[in-house]
């Protein structure tokens, strides 16, 4: 049989083959979006004769998506009672959520390569087919016969058409029509893409009554008392006249990044808010449901605490470092404290976070003379290391002396540099450094260096990620962007300050850092704006993480870069399954390097 636009089932088939054996960029007779879409599983190394789908338990049977879908399949399912066509339900990520189908022999063929709820059927599963290639290329796709990549595909005609959220924009499943090859194809793919539509207008209708019942409580507890009230869910963001009042523009973005971490929870509970403008801010949480759905919270907002003074000893401002986030003059006090009391300190958290800077800020206001600064990564040598370190720190001028990546020493390298330590504690102060400091990861592995080093160190200071004090972007992109333009006349819109604001920046200062040297180099001068910036700095996700799923997300983005972006090592890795992890990486947006 031969459709329009199409070639013979059978010719189909020996380009397959053809490029299976001898895959090349281009296949005469082959739809160019089919070709792409070999070309991505011989990449992915799928299988092309048995079909492998991957199975997830932990699906989600209670989404937005679903509850706005089943009407509408279940009464498309009643009007093809007499066709063979299943009709499928799929999340963003390829995972079947729902099936339906009439016919007993489809039913079966479909069991037989699991097309079934719990698989996915992404193309990084199995390759060419109508979820997979939608889902990639997010438009109505329709992949006949051979055209799957999967010989025992081959006998399906699969029609797939993309379903977005209504209110966000973003891919949120695919709505698949599966019948046997020979089923008119093009029809196939006109229903499948009028079902996905009806299905968005569902979600709308379902999305605007959460909303309606979020802004109804909104409006009652404005009336019921004075005071800042805000009311948050995923797609919303209401914020009264008083809160508008009482906090600037970086205070409100502030609660609302607070809000993200008790949002979804159905029990009351209440927050403290470090606000950049050192008020601490009260926040009572109220969860509120239309039936029995979840559909957002409402937030009274009390000042805890009344502004800091101008001057003390939290304004601290240290040489060559930027930002006044509360986080960040905390940790900075703290370091203070250490010097000044004549203690070692002991610098962790995040990497790119500037614990080195900062250990480096204040030897250089409390230490002015020379500073020793070596990075314990990639020592090999320790005995030579330990007499080299020895030697520059002992010849005069007591220089501080700061150690990067501490955690990263064997027993043997932290055996050495212990039997420093002790030398260096029972020498006179001329002859000793004037100072130490030690920077260690977020979460040093192993007991060793709590045996071994910790002793020496009477304070240790976490220095808090980028995304924990948002608000010092405005100051460091200034900073950091005059290091790259020299004497260049270059600077950021305020429009390029915002989007920079929004982002989760999981690589911390070293990654705003590498930004920033990217745009410098390609704007030599003028102002920078958001086209300006790299790709993936230019979309974000507008809902608001949880703290767990900040963890999770922090955790897959440093696994994928200790794996050079593959994702099945780091899913093994973080011990979740290759489905889960591609899963995830849409959910959090993730770039992968």
């Amino acid at each position: 049989m031969t459709r329009p636009g199409h070639q013979s089932e059978s010719q189909v088939s020996a380009a397959r083959e053809k490029f299976l054996s001898r895959p090349v960029p281009e296949l005469a007779g082959v739809r160019e979006i089919i070709s792409a879409s070999w070309r991505r599983a011989l990449e992915h190394r799928i299988n092309a004769d048995e079909p492998d789908p991957i199975f997830v338990a932990d699906r989600d049977e209670d989404s937005l998506l679903l509850r706005s879908a089943k009407p509408i399949l279940d009464n498309l399912t009643s009007e093809l009672s007499d066709h063979p066509v299943a009709i499928l339900l799929t999340d963003a990520d390829g995972l079947v959520v729902s099936r339906s189908s009439p016919d007993r022999a489809l039913h079966s063929g479909l069991d037989r390569i699991c097309l079934a709820p719990g698989f996915s059927y992404a193309e990084e599963s199995i390759g060419t087919n109508g979820i997979g290639t939608t889902l990639e290329c997010q438009q109505p796709v329709l992949v006949s016969g051979f055209e799957h990549f999967n010989s025992r595909l081959a006998t399906f005609e699969c029609a797939g058409a993309p379903i977005h959220h209504p209110i966000r924009g973003h891919l949120v499943g695919v709505l698949d029509l599966t019948s046997w090859t020979g089923t008119p194809g093009p029809l196939l793919l006109t229903l499948a893409r009028t079902t996905a539509k009806r299905i968005e207008e569902a979600m709308l209708a379902g999305a605007g009554a959460r909303e309606l019942a979020l802004f109804r409580e909104y409006l009652a507890s404005c009336r019921r008392g004075s005071g800042a009230i805000l009311a948050v869910n995923e797609d919303v963001v209401m914020v009264n006249n008083h809160a508008q009042d009482l906090y600037d523009a970086a205070d409100r973005a502030a609660l609302i990044t607070h809000t993200a971490d008790v949002a979804g929870s159905p029990t009351p509970a209440t927050v403290l808010a470090d606000l950049p403008s050192g008020v601490v801010a009260r926040l009572e949480y109220r969860p509120v449901h239309h039936g029995s759905t979840l559909v957002g919270g409402l937030f009274r907002v009390k000042n805890q605490a009344v502004p800091r003074r101008a001057s003390g000893p939290a304004d601290v401002r240290l040489p060559g470092l930027a930002g006044c986030s509360p986080v960040w003059r905390q940790a900075c006090s703290a370091a203070e404290a250490s010097i000044t009391g004549g203690n070692w300190l002991v610098l962790t958290g995040e990497g790119g976070t500037g614990k080195t800077a900062l250990a480096q800020a204040v030897a250089r206001r409390h230490a002015p003379g020379r500073q020793v600064v070596l990075d314990c990564a990639p020592v090999g040598n320790y005995e030579a290391w330990a007499h080299a370190l020895a030697d520059e720190a002992g010849c005069g001028n007591s220089p501080a002396v700061i150690l990067r990546h501490a955690d990263t020493l064997t027993e043997e390298g932290m055996r050495r540099l212990t039997e420093l330590f002790t030398t260096w504690q029972a020498a006179p102060p001329d002859e000793a450094p004037a100072w130490v400091a030690v920077t260690v990861g977020e979460d040093p592995r192993g007991t060793e260096i709590h045996n071994w080093l910790m002793p020496f160190f009477a304070h240790t200071v976490e220095v808090p990620p980028l995304r924990h004090r948002i608000e010092d972007v405005r100051h460091l992109v200034p900073a950091l962007l005059a290091r790259h333009a020299g004497n260049r006349d270059l600077e950021v819109s305020d429009a390029c300050l915002r989007q920079l604001m929004r982002l989760p920046w999981t690589g911390n200062v070293r990654q705003l850092d590498d930004v920033l040297a990217q745009v410098s180099r390609r704007r030599r001068a003028g102002v920078i704006e958001v086209d300006d910036l790299p790709a993936e700095c230019r979309t974000v996700t507008r809902r608001q993480l949880t703290r767990l799923e900040v963890l999770e997300r922090d955790a897959i983005v440093r696994s994928l870069a200790a794996n050079n972006g593959n994702k099945e090592r780091a899913a093994a890795d973080l011990g979740m399954s290759r489905a889960t992890i591609y899963r995830k990486i849409r959910a959090f947006s993730i770039v992968p390097g």
